[in-house]
């Protein structure tokens, strides 16, 4: 009787048996041919009029993708190195081809540092599919053929010559151009970030080596003088500063900022100071949430400087003010290391939310802490806001304005009218719980109150084929690094920390930048330190003078 297995083998066709370097070009060729549209589309119309100058150097990154097979997969290594490199170039190009975003070292953070909830709405059925069908199905099929492999000690010599060859084919090629070569890589620095997988390498090994000198930072004390200033050390009430860290929401599609939909209704009728030209230090989360918690200005900023140094928290302590970190987002991404910090979920009833917590959530903890409160408080409120691609999930479905909206992260069901719809949606929400802590803090008689919403990062939807956020800094459109801020003062506040609100209001159309924030927090409140720099603290010369 013919086994099972037998029969099987006779329905299928032989396997090839294939040489160890065929496999690599084979594989070098897909992942070139296939994998990599985004580069191929920027090589070309970097050089429009020169399609052969093209053609060359596109022979040079053919090299380069099989020197990255040659050098990471000899002997039997050479099939799972084939698979995860072809998985990667695969995921990557989905991500470009749907939201136009390029793999760099942030993006790396970002994707390693977000919660499983953000994760998953990510992971659509478009994405599964594509992914199974351009990377899982070719990663499979690598190890279907047979490869003759050598004896081990011919390995000695036909790796490095492998490696050799692969470095001799790509330098040729790109020395036969090499003045045009060298010219456009200065001019289009985004056409290596497309190239695939080796922009994503390259990113993931950015990060590690970043992690690795941040594992175990020693860390400088900031403001160890900070203490209360002269207005704060005889307020009558306790002062309590809301701050709120917004995400995702653009400076050109909020209300306040001239926006042809009024995206903030709310906000418009209670008494805000709008400031209407803020940058954000980075495009994303990782990047622009540190940077604005650190002592350094943005043009200085790297991680390896944040994680040395404390943050306004630490100052904040410092100070004896009771800083407080409350999360509905990623974390407190290392801010509140210190002084600790808590997810809002910690705070609210069992089942509460529904799934991921809207930022109503944040509404009862802002009762009690006015009920409660005895000491001089700042309250951070790290907010969900507009973070997509699921900007349907930020707002109740009753409370939709505008219509239709996308009620999916897979934009490609959507119109961008239908995106765009979603996330000022969103916007809508933000302000509506902006309004609804006004009007608390407003109506508590007990504490001198003050409220500040600042944005991390903008958004792209649709402009230039962009989606999302997190683009490198050399090509972020001002959409993704320009946001909205506001502040309030209730009359109590504003008396207490002898704060002209007038002269505040006129700086309220001026450029500012997230390097504002550090210092205008502990301004506002009124720290001494010598942490805190007058040139950038709003209020430095807003104080009314008393005898």
């Amino acid at each position: 009787m013919t086994h099972p297995s037998a029969l099987l083998r006779g329905l299928l066709p032989p396997r090839p048996v294939l040489s160890h370097t065929a496999l690599n070009l084979i594989v070098a060729t897909y992942i070139m041919a296939l994998l990599n549209f985004g580069f191929w589309t920027r090589l070309f119309s970097a050089l429009p009029e020169a399609p052969l100058t093209a053609a060359i150097f596109g022979l040079a990154v053919w090299a380069l993708t099989l020197l990255l097979l040659e050098l990471l997969g000899p002997s039997r290594l050479q099939r799972p190195v084939a698979a995860v490199l072809i998985v990667i170039a695969a995921s990557a190009q989905y991500y470009e081809r749907a939201f136009g975003v390029l793999i760099d070292r942030e993006l790396v953070r970002a994707i390693i540092e977000t919660t499983a909830a953000e994760s998953r709405h990510l992971m659509t059925p478009e994405m599964a599919g594509t992914l199974l069908l351009t990377g899982g199905l070719p990663a499979a099929l690598v190890f279907w053929p047979r490869v003759r492999r050598v004896a081990g000690w011919h390995t000695l010599w036909r790796w490095p010559l492998g490696v050799t060859l692969s470095v001799a084919l790509m330098v040729g090629a790109l020395f036969s151009q090499y003045k045009d070569y060298a010219a456009m890589l200065r001019e289009r620095r985004d056409l290596m970030s497309s190239y695939q997988p080796g922009a994503s390498i390259a990113a993931v090994v950015k990060f590690a080596r970043e992690e690795f000198k941040t594992a175990d930072p020693v860390v400088a004390p900031v403001g160890t003088d900070a203490r209360p200033g002269r207005f704060l050390a005889i307020a009558e009430k306790p002062v309590l500063l809301v701050v709120f860290l917004g995400e995702t929401v653009r400076a050109q599609n909020f209300g306040l900022n001239g926006y042809a939909r009024d995206t903030t209704p709310e906000l418009r009728k209670r008494d805000v100071l709008n400031f209407s030209q803020v940058t954000a230090c980075g495009t994303s989360t990782a990047v622009s949430v540190p940077c604005m918690f650190s002592p350094l200005a943005r043009e200085d900023y790297s991680r390896e400087g944040f994680m040395g140094n404390e943050t306004l928290l630490d100052v904040l302590d410092h100070a004896g003010i009771d800083a407080q970190w409350w999360d509905n987002n990623t974390g407190d991404q290392n801010i509140a290391k210190r002084t600790g910090w808590q997810n809002i979920t910690a705070f609210l009833p069992e089942n509460f939310c529904d799934g991921e917590c809207q930022d109503t959530a944040f509404l009862p903890l802002i009762d009690r802490t006015l009920a409660e409160m005895t000491t001089n408080t700042v309250l951070v409120l790290h907010m969900i806001g507009s973070h997509g691609p699921s900007y349907y999930l930020r707002y109740p479905t009753d409370r939709a304005v505008f219509q239709p909206d996308c009620r999916t992260a897979q934009f490609s069901d959507c119109t961008t009218q239908e995106i765009i719809n979603a996330y000022d949606n969103s916007i809508l929400e933000t302000d509506r719980v902006l309004a609804a802590t006004i009007d608390r803090l407003a109506a508590a008689d007990r504490v001198s109150a003050a409220m500040l919403y600042v944005s991390d990062h903008g958004e792209s939807l649709g402009e230039g084929g962009l989606f999302l956020h997190a683009a490198p800094a050399f090509m972020a459109p001002e959409q993704q690094t320009q946001v909205p801020m506001v502040l309030w003062l209730s009359r109590r506040f504003a008396d207490a920390m002898a704060l002209d609100r007038d002269c505040l209001a006129a700086k309220s159309d001026e450029p500012i930048n997230h390097d504002n924030i550090f210092h205008t927090v502990l301004g506002l409140i009124d720290i001494e330190t010598t942490a805190r720099a007058t040139g950038l603290d709003l209020t430095a010369d807003c104080r009314t003078v008393r005898s």
